[in-house]
């Protein structure tokens, strides 16, 4: 009995033994398992957060889109720590990523991007936890978005500063008059004297400093109001600046102003070119129509009477040398959009481009008189208004450089976007590719 007793314990023990170890394994399985999927789904999250902040540009399809978002990919991920040094893979067909880890060499994942049709782009995770792995996918919509930079007013990527009687408004409501900036200075607005803002005021970076002194106003509220800071928004995420394109208008510029060219007194030009470094300044009673080229580098001065009816384009003069070329308007200017040009052969195509009057990249502006109504947004590198500088704006103001924006004086802006096309022609917007969350599978694997 004692023998027999002896052999049914031997054998229980040797059955427990070998029913734990099948469940750890079992255990082991499932947690391996479960981690694959769980690198799969975290890779996912992180796959589709970089596509949604990548800038392709506008217009891309088809093959160009492949192409063009492997740039933008390689141009964000490569040489990173997250991708350990290493490269976006590109063979014209599917973009890879190298394996990104999670801390530790078990759970990493991969991912392949390749074309699932004209505008839409297949994105496959493959998530490994030790020989385990699990693949999800999802689908990518390729859509032509508008920069939020164009919902602002005013967006600058510089300080902003405004001073004396300077105000902001917006002619139809506070919204149009809501001004951005974009600096990596640590102070974003700098609003001193009777500054008075219709709109509220943003900042993309959270630890941007806004300094208020004297009787300011931000969205209808006094400084010396707390709830004034219910309207100053810190760290907020707009994405990229649009690129200025300007030669999308040079071609209709095909009559020269040189050195020669006598730009005084009562006279008219049409779809002008003024050559670089002529130095040209207009004055008199001066009516511009159609396309005004400006070569770079240059520095042209509208002053006395001046009457456009069309757009100013430049161009683009390069980084940082805004204070050596430049626009001034020091007269009285009057300012009429491009669509109400005659409906003559010259101006048939630019009559159905409206919507900008000033793209100026690498080019200061600076305006002392009064321009009435602009028919048009205005972007350049560097923008000062002083004096009684003022006007109605049909459009928005966008600031490309680190130069301050300066409002000062009596100077008074008022932004009109009623009716004004949501990207401007001479402006170059970044596709948005958008998830489609009903486009999500899990892939059969062969481990």
């Amino acid at each position: 009995m004692a023998l027999l007793m002896l052999l049914l314990c031997a054998t229980l023990a040797v059955t427990w033994v070998n029913s734990s170890a099948l469940g750890l394994a079992q255990a082991d399985s499932l947690c391996k398992v479960n981690g694959a999927q769980l690198s799969a789904e975290s890779g996912m999250r992180f796959m589709a957060y970089q596509l949604q902040h990548v800038n392709v540009a506008a217009g891309s399809s088809g093959q160009a889109l492949l192409d063009n978002l492997a740039a933008a990919l390689g141009a964000k991920l490569n040489g990173t720590g997250t991708l350990g040094g290493g490269n976006v893979a590109y063979n014209g067909t599917v973009i890879i990523t190298p394996a990104i880890n999670f801390g530790n060499d078990e759970q990493t994942f991969t991912a392949t991007l390749s074309l699932e049709a004209e505008d839409k782009i297949a994105l496959r995770v493959t998530g490994f936890c030790g020989p385990v792995r699990r693949v999800v996918g999802m689908d990518l919509d390729a859509i032509n978005g508008d920069s939020p930079v164009f919902d602002f007013g005013i967006a600058s990527r510089s300080p902003v500063e405004l001073t004396g009687n300077a105000s902001v408004k917006g002619k139809n409501n506070a919204l149009e008059a809501r001004i951005l900036s974009a600096t990596d200075e640590t102070e974003a607005f700098d609003l001193t004297g009777n500054v008075s803002l219709q709109g509220d005021i943003y900042t993309t970076s959270p630890s941007s400093t806004v300094s208020m002194s004297g009787n300011v106003s931000i969205g209808g509220v006094s400084s010396s109001n707390p709830a004034i800071n219910e309207h100053i928004h810190l760290g907020m995420g707009v994405g990229e600046f649009p690129e200025v394109d300007p030669t999308v208008f040079e071609p209709f510029a095909t009559n020269i102003v040189d050195s020669s060219t006598s730009t005084s007194g009562n006279k008219t030009f049409t779809n002008i070119r003024i050559k670089a470094g002529t130095n040209k300044t207009f004055s008199g009673n001066i009516t511009l129509k159609g396309v005004i080229f400006i070569e770079a580098p240059n520095n042209v001065h509208f002053s006395g009477n001046t009457t456009f009816t069309g757009v100013i384009v430049t161009e683009d003069a390069g980084d940082n040398v805004y204070t050596d070329n430049t626009v001034k308007f020091t007269g009285n200017v009057a300012v009429s959009g491009v669509e109400t040009l005659p409906d003559t052969p010259e101006f048939h195509t630019l009559r159905t481009m409206p919507g900008a009057f000033i793209l100026a990249p690498g080019f200061g502006l600076s305006f002392t008189g009064n321009f009435g109504t602009v028919s048009g947004c205005m972007a350049a590198d560097s923008f000062t208004f002083t004096g009684n500088a003022g006007g109605t704006i049909r459009g928005g103001i966008i600031n490309y450089s680190d130069s301050r924006f300066k409002l000062t004086g009596n100077s008074s802006v008022i932004i009109d976007r009623d009716g004004t096309p949501s990207t401007p022609p001479g402006f170059v917007t970044s596709l948005t590719l958008v998830i489609n969350p009903q486009s999500y599978a899990e892939y059969v694997s062969s481990n």
